[in-house]
């Protein structure tokens, strides 16, 4: 099976519009492709993980991106806080 156009267009988008670099985009696109064509098994608990920790080397920890995660905080539950 081959991995729609559309996801791979959207990760791409994500990954720019929240200041990701490319590789992240790119090793999340080859892990999904992998799982796609039953080249890799998502069910395997070590293949899993060693992906996890290839998409997390590649993930940007750049103070915009931590603001805008952190922006409201936990404050997430559609109250208003003074």
């Amino acid at each position: 099976m081959i991995l729609d156009t559309k996801i791979i267009e959207a990760i791409e988008t994500a990954a720019d519009e929240y200041g990701q670099p490319p590789a992240l985009a790119r090793r999340l696109i080859a892990w999904l492709e992998a799982v796609a064509d039953e080249s890799e098994d998502i069910n395997d608990t070590a293949v899993t993980d060693r992906r996890l920790e290839i998409v997390y080397e590649a993930v940007s920890l750049s103070s915009d991106v931590k603001d805008d995660e952190t922006a409201g905080g936990d404050d997430d539950d559609g109250e208003e806080n003074d």
